[in-house]
This record gives structure tokens, C-alpha cells and sequence, in this order.
């Protein structure tokens, strides 16, 4: 027997009961053709309240990703959870940056020489963030990959560049370098130096597609994150109700982390049938002569965006929060109250700092999330 069917009878007998004493209790945390998850599977028991949780996870795009259920729920559980993680390693090879043997790295080699064919996949996921780079003015830009690179945010080795690099890094960014041929389903480049880069939208568009594996297998109760800051989640958690005198559970509570405070949390949201991305700077930053440099970068103007502590993004789906979390970290809530008047459906919840030392709360969007705000344990940060 191998060590993966081993470890799929050992998880298999877990969710049974078979050796729940080994599991310690705690709660957790896409894609417009995911199957509607209203109506993706009946439950086969009870909700109860306060219970354990099943958690399967994969090191994959530099984070722990992680597949949860509500323990004894679903018989299949296991099975589904490890072949919707099994999804990561292709779906990192086809998106990563630094895999040169993988699709988007031999686009970001090829593609000045040639036209270079992209698979369906690939394809449809370029052409939205084209779109989205469209949709928030520049501010959301998978071709901002040279400025990335020139702050040395790519080796997570933060350096201040010249005002003369920044200006030719900034020349290798835009769309209008890139051609999507939609009939041959080809790009190419128009200039050399020319990269692509889908970090800030990678990893929601693979916790979309697990999701779509997940809800097709016929469970309705489940939530994935990827490094917690990307999050997916369907159905509800067995945990308490979000307010007192509210019969059931109300999806899945993920914690809100407190930017300036690393560990601890302003709050907690409730995530149902939605994505969630968050955007900071508080992990990735540099000093240089006393100022602060994050490493998200407007590029429209070369340099750090840094008006915000941090922004949290609900939308249908994982790949469009994540996206969106990083364009309204640049865009600040200003305009991302007017995209999010046009576009419908998607809420972002800022926070700001204040000369207090203590994080503004801003909400834009619609509809408002279910918060709630104040350290609460059990859920995920």
C-alpha cells in the first residue's frame, strides 16, 4: 500500500469517529461557473453547535492552503478534499512566475520572440484580468510584473530603485504591450522586457477551482483559504450563531487580523457562497531613511501605495476578491465606493490609520457584510 492510500484510510477512518480523540476543535475560513452552492448537496446529518472540524492541507504558491469541513458531515469528505488539493500543483505550474518550464513562464520568455498558444484555461483567466485592468483604471495590472521586480519585491529583497529605473520600468507596463489574439487564442508582446505576473489573483482563482471540484462531488459545506488571505467558503460552519437569539449557523466566521498588531484581530466577518482577498502591507515592507516602503505598487504612478493599513474584499468568487483587494488597496475607499456602485455585489472593508494608533473601520460596497468587531477565538485570523 503507498503512503498516499495510507494516508487516505487514516483520514477516511477520522472522519468516522474512528480516532476523533486526535483531532483538536477549531473553525475556519470560485469562479463564475461554479455550480450554484445552494444547491450543491444535501446534508446528511443535523447542524450541532460548537463541534469539531476536518482540515486537509497542501503547501503550495508559497502558502499553506487548506480544504475544511464540518467533521462527520460528509462521508466523502476526505476523498474530495484531497483530490480538489491534488488541483494546486498544475494549477501552480501553469500560473507561477518563477517556474520557467511552466505556461506563464514560458509566456513571459517567449512571447517578444513569438506568438506563443495559451490553453482554454489560462486563456479565460487572462482575459479577465484585462478586463479588470480595465474596470478599475489601471489600478489591478498583471503587467506591472517590471515594477515588482525593479522595487526587488520579486526576491523579497525590498530596495529603493531610481526615479530613472522606475520610469523604464514603468514603460514595460500597460496592456497596450500585450496582444490577446481571441481567434488564433495566442499573445505576444510588443516590447522586450515585458512580463506578466498573477500573484495578486493566482491564488482566489485556484481556490475557485478546488471549490468547483468540491461543490460538483455534492458537498454544500465547506470553506478553502489559501495562506488565509485568500478564502472561499460555502454552506455553514457547525460553530455558534453570529447573534444571540439566531436559530443555526450563518456560514463561516473569518477573523479580521489587525494590521498594525500583528497576532490580534479587529473583528471577525461571516462568509457564505462568497471569496474573500485581503490586501496589506504588513507582512512585506522595507525601511529606507526612516520611511516605510510596502510592497504594493500602484501602477499607474511606480511606487508604493500607502494610504490604507489594509483592505478586505467580499465577491462572488475567490479570484475576484483577491483581485479586487489588491486594486482597492491603490485605489482607496473613495474610488472603490464608485466601482462598487457600478459593478454590484462586492464589499470592501477598509482600515485606516488614524493619529490614535487604533484602525478606522470604512465599508464600501453592497451587499454590507456581517461583521462583528472585538477579539473573538476560534476562527481563523
Amino acid at each position: 500500500m503507498t503512503i498516499e492510500s495510507n494516508r487516505r484510510d487514516f483520514l477516511r477512518r477520522l472522519t468516522r469517529g474512528q480516532l476523533s480523540d486526535a483531532v483538536e476543535p477549531t473553525a475556519a475560513p470560485a469562479d463564475a461557473e461554479t455550480p450554484n452552492p445552494q444547491t450543491a448537496g444535501a446534508r446528511p446529518t443535523v447542524p450541532r453547535r460548537g463541534t469539531y472540524k476536518l482540515q486537509l492541507g497542501r503547501r503550495a504558491m508559497a502558502s499553506e492552503f487548506q480544504v475544511i469541513f464540518n467533521l462527520g458531515q460528509y462521508e466523502n469528505a476526505v476523498e474530495v478534499g484531497l483530490t480538489a488539493l491534488d488541483l494546486l500543483e498544475p494549477l501552480e505550474d501553469m500560473m507561477s512566475f518563477f517556474r520557467p518550464q511552466g505556461e506563464l513562464g514560458r509566456i513571459n520568455a517567449e512571447a517578444f520572440q513569438r506568438e506563443v498558444e495559451v490553453s482554454a484555461e489560462l486563456w479565460e483567466l487572462l482575459v479577465y484580468c484585462r478586463q479588470l485592468w480595465e474596470a478599475t483604471d489601471g489600478a489591478f495590472d498583471i503587467t506591472a510584473a517590471p515594477l515588482w521586480q525593479v522595487w526587488g519585491f520579486a526576491r523579497r529583497e525590498g530596495r529603493l530603485p531610481s526615479d530613472s529605473e522606475i520610469r523604464e520600468a514603468r514603460e514595460l507596463c500597460g496592456w497596450r504591450w500585450v496582444e490577446l489574439d481571441a481567434r488564433r487564442q495566442t499573445i505576444r508582446f510588443h516590447k522586450p522586457g515585458v512580463a506578466l505576473n498573477l500573484g495578486s489573483v493566482g491564488k482566489g482563482y485556484a481556490l475557485d477551482r478546488l471549490a468547483k471540484v468540491i461543490i460538483e462531488a455534492g458537498i454544500g459545506d465547506f470553506a478553502l483559504h489559501g495562506g488565509l488571505s485568500s478564502v472561499f467558503a460555502v454552506g455553514d460552519s457547525w460553530e455558534l450563531s453570529p447573534a444571540e437569539g439566531t436559530e443555526g449557523p450563518q456560514g463561516w466566521p473569518i477573523g479580521l487580523s489587525d494590521p498594525l498588531h500583528p497576532g490580534r484581530r479587529v473583528g471577525r466577518v461571516w462568509l457564505k457562497a462568497q471569496g474573500l482577498g485581503t490586501s496589506g502591507t504588513a507582512l512585506q515592507f522595507f525601511w529606507h531613511k526612516g520611511k516605510r516602503f510596502g510592497h504594493i505598487l500602484d501602477p499607474r504612478t511606480g511606487y508604493p501605495a500607502d494610504e490604507v493599513l489594509s483592505v478586505t474584499v467580499l465577491a462572488p468568487t475567490a479570484a475576484e476578491a483577491d483581485a479586487l483587494a489588491t486594486a482597492f488597496f491603490i485605489l482607496g475607499p473613495n474610488d472603490a465606493r464608485r466601482f462598487c456602485q457600478q459593478r454590484g455585489n462586492v464589499a470592501g472593508i477598509f482600515l485606516l490609520n488614524t493619529p490614535a494608533g487604533i484602525p478606522q473601520v470604512e465599508i464600501v460596497g453592497d451587499p454590507q457584510p456581517a461583521l462583528e468587531f472585538g477579539e473573538r477565538g476560534g476562527d481563523v485570523p
